[in-house]
C-alpha cells in the first residue's frame, strides 16, 4: 500500500495541481519533469499495478455487514480471516448498495479543468451519514475516479465533539462500482457520521457523467469548451463518490471553481461568489444547498453560454427566476421555449395543486447530449435540437418536438423529482407519467394542435409493435445491474407506460385520477415510491368518489398491466340472430403461429363500444370489463346491417379484431368515422394482417379506402403500418404494383395539399404535408421530384449568404427537399449538403442535413458517411452517430453496407460509443428493417452469437432484431402471395 500511496500521490499532484486542504488548489501553468523522475513514475505504476493485484487476491479485509452480503456485492466473507474474495465476474450480478447507512447531506467541492491537456477534475466531498445498523464499512459508488486514501477520513459526530474512526483499509469492487472504506470498529445504529474523501476525476467525452462539449464560435472560429453533467440513470458516481441510488436522497452543497471568463449553474440559485486565491484569475461559485433529492437529479455546468429571462408572474413564488440558456449566436433560438416553459409549468402547478417547490428553472441547450434532454432538478439540459427552434430554418415538426420534451421535463419536476421512483423496476413510474401528463401540458399552451388525438399516432400504436414481441419486457421490470438498467429506457417504459396511464385516466375519470395523483404526490413529496403506492391513493381516491366498484382496486387492475409483458387482442365475434357478441382476449404476438411461448396471459380489459345507430365516440368510462377472464358475452347488439365497434378513441392498451362481417361493415362505413376511429381501424387492421390474424384482403380494402380522405391521422396510421408492406416488398416483383397503387391513394391528398406550404395552413395541415409529399417523393411521385430536385438546384446556385434560409426552401420543405436531391443528385449535390451541415447553425436543421446524407444511391458516399461515425474529426458529433447509420440503414441501397459496417466494425463502435445510451442499439434495430431471407437471419444470429459476451446494453435489442426478421421471413413464406395477388388484382381493376 506504500508504493500504491506514493504512485498515486505522484499522479495527483502531476495531474490536479495538488490536494490541499479545504479544497483549495496551487496555481499551475504545467510540469516539466526530467527523464530520470519519468522512468522511476513509470516503475512505481507498473510495481503499484502489480503489488495492487496481489493484495487483491490475497488480502482483502473482510466485510462485516450482514446488509452488505444480502446485497449480493460479490465480497463474501473467506472462513475466519480478514479476507474478501475479489469482485465477481458473473454477468449482470446484482451491484446494489448495502443499506446499513444511509447519506442526509453532501458537501461538494469541485475544480475543473476545462483545458485540451487536463479533463481533469479535483473534488471533495464530505459526505453525513446516519447508521441503520451496526456494520464495519462504508460503501458507496465510483466510476473512472481516483480516491486520495490517505485523505479518507471517518468521523463520529457528537453534539460536543468529533470523534475520528479509523479507516484501516480500502476496497473496490469494479463490476459493482463501488469502494468501501474499512473501519477498525463498529458504526453504531442511530449515530450519526461524516465521510471525507478527496479525489481525482475525469471530464471526460463519453457524454455521461461530469463530460466536456465543444462548439465554434462563429465570430472568431475559436473552439470554446464547456463542461456539464448527465448524471441518470447511474453516473453521477463518475462525477464524486456518492450512493448513487434513487432511494438513497439527500440534500446537497455544491461548491464549483471556474476561470472568471466563465460562469456555472447548478440546481439552485448561487448564494456568493468568492476569488479564489490559489488560482488567479479563478472563483469559486458557492450554491445553496438543496432539497433532498436523489444523486441522478444534481447537476452543474461551467461554459459560456448566454441566457434569455423567461419569467413570468403568477408562478407560485415572486422572486421565482425561469431561464433558458444557450450559446450566444444560438441564442435567439430559444424564444420559442422561454416563451411556453413558464405557462407549462403554471399549468402544471395548478394540474397536480402543488406549488413548483424551487426558487428557479434553468433551461439549457447543450452542443452534445446524449439524450434529447434530462430533468435535472432545477437545472434541465436539452440536445440543442430539442430546446432551440428558428421560424425561418425549422420546421413545425421541430416546433412540436420542443414544445413536447419541453412540457416532458417539466413534468418531470414533479413525477420523477418531487416524488422519485424507488428503484429503476418502476422507471415508467416517472418516464410513463411525464410522457402522458407532458401532452396535458402541450395540449394547454397549443390546443389547436390536437396532440391529444396524435397521442394515439405518437406513443400508444408506436410502441404496440415492439410490445408484440416476445422478447418485450414487462412496464415494471426486475433490474439489478446498471447495464439493465439502461436497456429499459425505451417505448415500454416511456410510450407504453404513457398509454396505460392514459387509459387508467379514462376508467377512472379524470377528476378521481387527478385528485389521486395529488394525493400520491403529496404523501411522498421529497422521498421515494413504489408502484404501490400510487395504486393506494388511486383506490381510495376512486372509491371514494364512486368511479370505481368497492370489490375492484387499481392495483388488481393495473398489475395486470404492468407486470405482465405484451397486451391483448380482443375479438369480437357477432351473433346476428340473437345481437349478441362473444369476447374474448389473448397475447397479442407478432410470431403467434410459430411462437415457442404459449401464453395464458389475461388482463383487466375496460371495454367501451358503439354501435351505428346512435353512435358515441365520446364516451370512455368502460360498459364492461373483461375482469381478467378469457372471455364474456355481450347482449342487445343491432341486427346484420349495422357495425359495432370496441375500444372508443383507442383509449384501452389492446387492439380489436372482428368477424368478416363487421369489419365488411366497417369498411363500408368508413369515410363516415371520426379521423381517430379512422387511424384505430387502419392500424389494427394491417398488423392484425401482418401477425396472420385476418386476411390481408380485408385489411387492404380498408386501407383502399383512404382514397377519398385527405386528414393526418389516418394518413399517419397508415403510413405507418404500410411501412411493413414496403420494406418487404422493396426488392421483390409486386413493388411496382405497390408503388403505383400507394400513389394512386396519395392522389387526392397531395392534390389537396400541394407542394408549397399555404397561408392559413393549420399545424396539422403543414404535419401532413411533410408525411404525405415525403411518401410521394420516395415513391418516385413525377411532379413531387421535379419540385424538390428544383428546388434544391436554385439553392445550389443562390450561395449568396442568407438567400437559402430566407424563401428558397421553406423549413416544411426542407426534409423532403434534402432527401430526394440527395437521393437523385452525385457527389457534387451530397458534398454541397455536407458543408451546409458543417456550416448550420440550427441543431434541427443538422439533423435534417445528416438524415438526407444517408439519401444517397451512391455506395461508395455511404460506405464513406458509415466510416465517419466513428470518427472524433469527422465532423459528426457522438450524440448524432446513431442517426447517421439509421439513415444509411433505412436507404435501400445503403442496408447491406450498414449492417456490413455493424458486423466488421463492431469493437470499434463499442469502444467509440460505449454503454451509456441506445445508440448501438438503435443501430442493431435498423439492420432488422430490410431482413426477410433465411441467410439475413443466420447473418444476424451469427453477429449476436460472435460477440455474446460483448453485447452489454445490446442484448434485448438483438433479441428482438432478431425476433423481427423470424417474422419478416415468416411473413415472406406465408403472406407475400396474399399480398401480391391482391395489388395485382387491383392493378387490373383500376387500369393501374
Amino acid at each position: 500500500m506504500l508504493i500504491r500511496a506514493m504512485a498515486l500521490a505522484a499522479i495527483t499532484d502531476l495531474q490536479a495541481a495538488n490536494f490541499v486542504d479545504h479544497g483549495k488548489w496551487r496555481g499551475r501553468k504545467g510540469y516539466f519533469i526530467s527523464r530520470n523522475v519519468a522512468v522511476f513514475i513509470a516503475f512505481v505504476c507498473v510495481c503499484t499495478h502489480v503489488v495492487t493485484g496481489l493484495v487483491v487476491f490475497y488480502c482483502l479485509p473482510r466485510y462485516v455487514s450482514s446488509q452488505l452480503e444480502a446485497a449480493d456485492m460479490n465480497l463474501r466473507p473467506l472462513g475466519t480471516g480478514n479476507h474478501v474474495t475479489p469482485p465477481s465476474h458473473k454477468a449482470l450480478s446484482s451491484n446494489r448498495l448495502p443499506t446499513h447507512v444511509i447519506p442526509t447531506h453532501y458537501r461538494i467541492q469541485l475544480v475543473p479543468f476545462i483545458v485540451e491537456d487536463n479533463f481533469t477534475v479535483s473534488g471533495e466531498v464530505w459526505i453525513r451519514l446516519k447508521c441503520l445498523e451496526a456494520a464495519q464499512n462504508i460503501t458507496l459508488n465510483i466510476n473512472d475516479i481516483e480516491v486520495n486514501e490517505g485523505a479518507v477520513k471517518v468521523t463520529q459526530l457528537h453534539p460536543k465533539e468529533i470523534i475520528n474512526v479509523q479507516v484501516i483499509e480500502h476496497v473496490y469492487n469494479t463490476d459493482a462500482q463501488t469502494y468501501s472504506a474499512i473501519l477498525d470498529q463498529h458504526l453504531m445504529p442511530g449515530v450519526q457520521y461524516e465521510l471525507y474523501i478527496k479525489f481525482l476525476g475525469q471530464i471526460n467525452d463519453l457524454l455521461q457523467g461530469f463530460y466536456r462539449s465543444s462548439y465554434i464560435d462563429p465570430g472568431t472560429g475559436q473552439k470554446r469548451w464547456l463542461a456539464s453533467t448527465q448524471f441518470s440513470p447511474t453516473d453521477a458516481r463518475r462525477a464524486f463518490p456518492c450512493f448513487d441510488e434513487p432511494a438513497f436522497k439527500a440534500r446537497f452543497t455544491v461548491s464549483l471553481a471556474r476561470s472568471a471568463n466563465l460562469s456555472s449553474l447548478s440546481n439552485m440559485p448561487l448564494r456568493f461568489t468568492e476569488p479564489m486565491s490559489e488560482i488567479p484569475g479563478w472563483e469559486w461559485d458557492h450554491y445553496q444547498e438543496t432539497v433532498p433529492m436523489s444523486t441522478y437529479l444534481v447537476a452543474f455546468i461551467i461554459s459560456d453560454l448566454h441566457s434569455l429571462d423567461a419569467t413570468m408572474m403568477n408562478l407560485s413564488e415572486d422572486s421565482f427566476r425561469f431561464t433558458v440558456w444557450s450559446r450566444e449566436f444560438a441564442l435567439p433560438q430559444t424564444s420559442y421555449a422561454a416563451s411556453i416553459g413558464p405557462k407549462i409549468l403554471h399549468y402544471l402547478e395548478t394540474y397536480f395543486n402543488i406549488p413548483f417547490p424551487l426558487p428557479k428553472q434553468d433551461m439549457v441547450a447543450l452542443p452534445d447530449f446524449g439524450f434529447s434532454a434530462m430533468e435535472n432538478w432545477g437545472l434541465i439540459t436539452f440536445r440543442e435540437s430539442a430546446l432551440l427552434f428558428d421560424a425561418n430554418i425549422s420546421t413545425e415538426v421541430n416546433k412540436e418536438r420542443v414544445a413536447e420534451v419541453v412540457s416532458h421535463e417539466l413534468a418531470h419536476q414533479w413525477f420523477g423529482n418531487l416524488v422519485t421512483p424507488w428503484w429503476w423496476n418502476d422507471l415508467w413510474l416517472k418516464e410513463g407519467f411525464a410522457t402522458f401528463i407532458g401532452y396535458q401540458g402541450l395540449h394547454h399552451v397549443e390546443p389547436s394542435w390536437k396532440n391529444k388525438d396524435q397521442f394515439i399516432r405518437d406513443h400508444l400504436q408506436e410502441v404496440f409493435m415492439l410490445d408484440a414481441l416476445e422478447s418485450s419486457h414487462p412496464i415494471s421490470v426486475p433490474v439489478e445491474h446498471t447495464d439493465q438498467i439502461r436497456e429499459i429506457f425505451d417505448r415500454v417504459s416511456y410510450c407504453k407506460g404513457a398509454s396505460v396511464i392514459r387509459m387508467m385516466n379514462h376508467f377512472l375519470g379524470e377528476k378521481t385520477f387527478k385528485r389521486g395523483l395529488t394525493n400520491y404526490l403529496q404523501a411522498h413529496k421529497f422521498s421515494s415510491a413504489r408502484q404501490d403506492d400510487l395504486w393506494q391513493q388511486l383506490t381510495l381516491q376512486a372509491h371514494q368518489d364512486g368511479s370505481l366498484p368497492l370489490h375492484m382496486t387499481v392495483k388488481e387492475i393495473m398489475d395486470t398491466w404492468t407486470l405482465q409483458t405484451g397486451y391483448p387482442v380482443v375479438t369480437v365475434t357477432r351473433n346476428y340472430k340473437n345481437g349478441s357478441a362473444y369476447i374474448s382476449q389473448e397475447r397479442f404476438l407478432l410470431s403467434y403461429k410459430d411462437s415457442n411461448t404459449i401464453s395464458n396471459a389475461t388482463w383487466w380489459v375496460p371495454l367501451t363500444f358503439t354501435k351505428q345507430e346512435k353512435p358515441d365516440f365520446n364516451t370512455t368510462r368502460p360498459q364492461l370489463w373483461l375482469e381478467n377472464v378469457v372471455s364474456a358475452v355481450v347482449e342487445n347488439l343491432p341486427d346484420s346491417r349495422s357495425w359495432v365497434l370496441f375500444n372508443i378513441q383507442e383509449t384501452g392498451f389492446y387492439r380489436v379484431n372482428y368477424d368478416h362481417t363487421n369489419w365488411r361493415l366497417l369498411i363500408s362505413s368508413f369515410q363516415h368515422l371520426p379521423d381517430v376511429t379512422k387511424a384505430q381501424l387502419l392500424d389494427d387492421a394491417l398488423n392484425l394482417a401482418l401477425s396472420g390474424r385476418l386476411e390481408y384482403s380485408i385489411a387492404l380494402d380498408l386501407t383502399s379506402q383512404l382514397i377519398t380522405d385527405v386528414e393526418y391521422l389516418p394518413w399517419s396510421a397508415a403510413f405507418t403500418a404500410l411501412e411493413h408492406l414496403d420494406t418487404m416488398l422493396a426488392l421483390t416483383p409486386a413493388y411496382g404494383n405497390f408503388k403505383r397503387i400507394v400513389l394512386q391513394l396519395l392522389d387526392k391528398v397531395y392534390n389537396s395539399l400541394q407542394f408549397e406550404d399555404r397561408k392559413g395552413d393549420t399545424h396539422l395541415d403543414l404535419l401532413n404535408r411533410v408525411m404525405v409529399m415525403s411518401w410521394a417523393c420516395r415513391l418516385d411521385h413525377e411532379f413531387c421530384v421535379w419540385h424538390a430536385k428544383n428546388k434544391y438546384r436554385q439553392w445550389m446556385s443562390h450561395e449568396l449568404e442568407g438567400v437559402w434560409e430566407t424563401g428558397l426552401i421553406s423549413p416544411n420543405q426542407k426534409e423532403v427537399v434534402y432527401c430526394t436531391a440527395v437521393k437523385h443528385g452525385g457527389a457534387d449535390v451530397w458534398k454541397f449538403a455536407w458543408e451546409k451541415y458543417l456550416s448550420s447553425n440550427v441543431g434541427s436543421d443538422k439533423e435534417h442535413l445528416l438524415e438526407a446524407l444517408g439519401c444517397t444511391r451512391e455506395p461508395w458516399l455511404l460506405n464513406r458517411y458509415l466510416s465517419w461515425i466513428t470518427s472524433n474529426s469527422s465532423g459528426i458529433r457522438k450524440q448524432d452517430g446513431a442517426r447517421v447509420f439509421v439513415a444509411v440503414a433505412n436507404n435501400v441501397v445503403g442496408h447491406s453496407l450498414a449492417f456490413s459496417f455493424l458486423r466488421d466494425n463492431w469493437d470499434t463502435i463499442q469502444s467509440y460509443y460505449g454503454v451509456a445510451f441506445s445508440s448501438i442499439s438503435r443501430m442493431v434495430s435498423a439492420v432488422a428493417m430490410y431482413m426477410n431471407t433465411p441467410l439475413q437471419l443466420s447473418q444476424l444470429e451469427k453477429l449476436r452469437d460472435e460477440n455474446v459476451n460483448q453485447l452489454g446494453t445490446t442484448t434485448q435489442s438483438f433479441e428482438q432484431a432478431i425476433e423481427v426478421v423470424r417474422a419478416n421471413v415468416r411473413w415472406m413464406a406465408e403472406s407475400y402471395d396474399d399480398v401480391s395477388e391482391w395489388l395485382q388484382s387491383y392493378s387490373k381493376y383500376h387500369y393501374l
